[in-house]
């Protein structure tokens, strides 16, 4: 039997419509099947619509499965196939072919503006006590929200298309509908982006929704991010306040010719059945106001009452294509109960905390209004409780009937909210579960690993962060789905290596950290904590509306040299590093020159020491940054330093005593990145300056800051483990580094106490260390701080603090869905399921079952670009069976603890192979 070819992607996507690049990455799977040989040579031809050959690189002798170099640049707003040929060994070809488009370059279609009201600027201007506080009383939504508008353009065509292109973009999200049927299944369009530099068009194939003679297009405005409440201060109209569309709809006919239409004057707007929309507080829908057919060309828009002109307006920002995938309806789950709760209150439970919105049925008398509020949680006594607080964060939506006797169905167009269980007000009748539905949206990434094992509480921790990550990959990576929605820099480099395991977010990483250059570039190099950064959290006039003095933060704006990294190192693409490394070089050097500027708090150049004073000036040391944010025991008052503080001084605590610290061994971390990513890229002399620059930091670091005790800085978990993963400490006190980090931990009761920036490094610090019974002890800790006691105590997503709900069932007010501690998973699928990349793109593995640890048997796999590497281990007394599967294109390492023998080879080829292996002695990694 011949080779399988699968998979064939253009820029990481298959068949996508709109590239931003005109030179695509081409890759494919390839799958050996009965007799069939490893690859030895493959072929590439580009042809375009017309069928003419663009490019055709003849055949290259090579296994690899992906084309890093062609010689071809697409035309903007083209058409391609292209055509993979694959030869085995033997001489045997086998073929397939995808497509792909190029976006276009320049826009020549102007904004459609519709007549309507200006969003209301609200919300506060500064972060204060009110930003987390209920929030203050307000006029109705009604009173202060507009509604979306509605735009319709007619036009003719003489046949219908033999292809047809829609290209749309928007100031607000927007839904588009061809003759009554919608434009793709895509929601929430374009999504959140720095609108102030850019905004992406979406580009659709509409060729089956066009028809010869009448044609209607539609499109629904809405504020969405543009306009509507965001972030932090739940503040509107930061990017614009007032909504307006754009496109082109290019249509072949089967003439050879192109109408292309754009907005002109035919276009016509109006409001709708919508009242109000707004990402944060929800959407009212008024059936009773629906306009059956408004997008038909049935409807005389010229003639009916209420269809306005729009203004047409000159685009001035950049339009780029968006490269990705969009927003969809991922999943839907059922109603799982419906409670009376103590209070008396209609409570339907879904079972899983997500980001969302419900689909709801009912029948009842016209002009009745129900209401849906949405929420995370019920507390200790099993009523609703509204767990997220602060302005604009009501999360509640409204639907009036229409009255129609054989019932009605309705889902928001333009919100979500973050939650589990909904309060269900002024419903006619009895609710039933089956008239709920909980709709998950979510950017359509897909599920690329899995992890089961024999235990059942750690299977349900990696299903809990697959969870948040579905629910915070949405529009940008963000914190919350519900509090506040923002690209936190830091909370994504913390789980980018475990967001590359768990999904495949290679175009969805690739346009976030195109956002993070342009916001960079803004900000004179400086990398923003947020991205996008709201602007009423970056005006220079009001420097208390973002986070006082911390423009940029250690662990935070580093993600621009990490998380680059870690797509490279999962999908071996070197453009994920090629893309970056200016804004790697430009974030360094902001490092340096802020360490050449200043000093720590407290420290006078007069008097130190000339030595002191040049390692000081090494350290990038001398700004308020988050530090080891939230570590543990920094905010249960157990460190002497935090009695008698109130709620506001233990949060700022930990950057208190650690941001001096992580300032530096960040600094390190992105030397060193900068270093490999630029050796990657075959620049030896910039790889080795940034090596040399890392090495004095380091120097000066230990100088400082490290004892020889071992004792480092404020003497906690967190410092500790940063500075052994970033090899801060000399060789010679390292032994005694480790040797406090251990009584840290036993003096916490064998608990973490490590902060946000650290906790990623923990377990593998101890375990490379030779304490891997003790990473093992504390991943399965199940009192408070730890993964299970969350775990055990209902949690369906990662918390964003490890006491959210406590012992006695009290419920704090904070987000019960934010990924970042769930980075575990990274660790769990290479120690606990043995799977760790070697090689950039999984090209060489290896395969590493923790045969002593806590678990009986664990199967997981992980879809590496070559294809599916998949380990199903069973321990059973002191023998063991592993069943190893390795794809065409990578070979892999079996390495055991000591003490365990295996009877077969420890070099995998491709294939699938059945392992066995003996406990010889009394072996663990500890």
């Amino acid at each position: 039997m011949p080779l399988v070819l699968s998979d064939l992607r253009a820029d990481h996507l298959e068949n996508p419509l709109a590239l931003r690049r005109v030179t695509p990455r081409l890759t494919w799977r390839v799958r050996a099947e009965g007799t069939a040989s490893a690859p030895r040579a493959h072929r590439i031809r580009i042809t375009a619509a017309d069928g003419a050959v663009a490019h055709d690189s003849g055949w290259i002798d090579s296994d690899a499965t992906a084309l890093e170099a062609v010689d071809f640049e697409g035309a903007p707003g083209s058409d391609y196939r292209w055509h993979l040929a694959v030869r085995d060994a033997d001489g045997a070809e086998v073929e397939a072919s995808a497509g792909f488009g190029i976006g276009l370059a320049d826009w020549d279609a102007p904004w459609a503006e519709p007549v309507q009201e200006r969003v209301l600027a609200e919300g506060p201007l500064e972060i204060g006590p009110e930003v987390f506080a209920p929030a203050a009383d307000a006029a109705p939504p009604g009173e202060r929200l507009h509604p979306p508008r509605h735009l319709r353009q007619a036009f003719n065509l003489p046949a219908a298309p033999v292809s047809a292109r829609l290209r749309i973009s928007s100031q607000g999200v927007h839904q588009p509908s061809l003759n009554g049927r919608p434009v793709g299944d895509g929601l929430l369009a374009p999504g959140y982006e720095s609108y102030q530099h850019e905004i992406s068009v979406m580009t659709h194939d509409v060729t089956s929704l066009l028809r010869e003679g009448a044609n209607v297009l539609g499109v629904i405005l809405g504020d969405g991010w543009y306009a509507g409440r965001i972030s932090i201060l739940g503040r509107s109209a930061q990017y614009g306040d007032i909504l307006r569309a754009t496109w082109r709809l290019e249509v072949d006919l089967p003439d050879g010719s192109r109408h292309v239409i754009r907005p002109d004057a035919s276009v016509r707007s109006s409001r709708g059945p919508i009242d109000w929309s707004d990402i944060f507080i929800g959407e009212r829908h008024d059936a009773r106001a629906e306009m059956p057919g408004w997008d038909e060309p049935s409807a005389d828009a010229e003639a009916s009452e209420g269809w306005t002109p729009c203004a047409l307006l000159p685009v001035s920002v950049p339009l780029v294509p968006f490269v990705g995938e969009p927003i969809r309806r991922v999943r839907e789950l059922p109603a799982q109960r419906i409670l009376t709760t103590p209070a008396g209150e209609t409570v339907i439970d879904f079972g899983q905390v997500m980001a969302g919105r419900v689909r709801m049925r009912v029948r009842g008398e016209r002009g009745t209004v129900v209401r849906l509020e949405h929420a995370e949680v019920i507390d200790a006594e099993g009523n609703f409780l509204d767990n997220i607080l602060g302005v604009n964060k009501d999360q509640a939506d409204e639907y009036v009937l229409a009255g129609r006797p054989e019932g009605e169905e309705w889902e928001p167009l333009f919100t979500f909210h973050g939650f589990r269980y909904v309060k269900l007000i002024g419903y006619p009748g009895t609710p039933e579960p089956e008239d709920f539905t909980a709709v998950v949206i979510a950017n359509d990434l897909a599920q690329t690993a899995s992890f089961s094992s024999s235990h059942a509480r750690l299977d349900r921790l990696v299903q809990n962060t697959i969870w948040s990550q579905r629910s915070n990959f949405l529009a940008v990576p963000t914190d919350c789905p519900q509090r506040e929605r923002a690209g936190w820099t830091g909370d994504l480099q913390i789980f980018a290596p475990t967001a590359a395991t768990l999904m495949g977010v290679a175009a969805f990483l690739d346009r976030w950290l195109r956002n993070v250059r342009v916001d960079q570039d803004a900000h004179g190099g400086i990398v923003p904590i947020i991205v996008p950064m709201p602007p009423a959290m970056d005006d220079p006039d009001r420097p208390n509306a973002g986070l006082g003095d911390i423009s940029d933060a250690a662990g935070w704006s580093d993600a621009i040299t990490i998380a680059p990294w870690e797509l490279y190192r999962h999908y071996g693409d070197p453009r994920f590093l090629r893309d970056n490394l200016e804004a790697m070089r430009t974030w360094v050097e902001h490092q340096t020159a802020g360490a050449a500027a200043s000093l720590p708090a407290g420290l006078d150049p007069a008097s130190l020491s000339p030595e002191r004073l040049a390692r000081q000036r090494l350290l990038w040391n001398g700004r308020m940054n988050f530090g080891d944010w939230l570590a543990p025991s920094t905010l249960d008052g157990s460190r002497p330093e935090a009695a008698g503080l109130d709620e506001f001084s233990a949060i700022m605590l930990a950057p208190q005593l650690t941001a001096e610290l992580t300032g530096p061994l960040f600094q390190i971390r992105s030397l060193d990145l900068y270093a490999a990513s630029a050796e990657a890229l075959g620049d030896a002399v910039t790889a080795a300056q940034a090596r040399e620059h890392a090495a004095a930091v380091r120097a000066a670091f230990a100088a400082e800051y490290v004892g020889d005790d071992g004792r480092i800085g404020p003497d906690m978990q967190g410092i500790a483990v940063l500075a052994l993963a970033f090899d801060a400490v000399p060789d010679e006190i390292r032994p005694r580094a480790v040797a406090r980090l251990v009584e840290l931990v036993q003096e916490a009761g064998v608990h973490l106490d490590t902060g946000f920036v650290s906790v990623p490094f923990l377990l593998d610090v101890l375990w490379d260390e030779g304490h891997a019974d003790l990473a093992r002890a504390l991943l399965v800790q199940d009192t408070a701080p730890s993964w299970l006691y969350e775990v055990d105590h209902g949690a369906t997503t990662i918390w964003e603090a490890w006491n959210a709900v406590h012992e006695d069932g009290t419920v704090e007010r904070m987000s019960m869905n934010h990924y970042a501690f769930g980075c575990v998973v990274d660790w769990m699928m290479r120690r606990l399921a043995g799977i760790e990349l070697l090689e950039p793109g999984y090209r060489r593995t290896r395969i590493a079952p923790d045969l002593d640890g806590v678990l009986d048997h664990c199967q997981a796999h992980v879809d590496a670009p070559a294809g599916r590497i998949a380990v199903d281990w069973t321990r059973t007394g002191a023998e063991a069976r592993l069943t190893v599967e390795i794809p065409l294109g990578v070979t892999a390492e079996v390495a055991l603890a000591p003490g365990w023998t295996l009877d077969d080879p420890t070099e995998l080829t491709p294939g699938t192979h059945t392992l066995r292996a003996a406990r010889t002695e009394e072996g663990s990694a500890s």
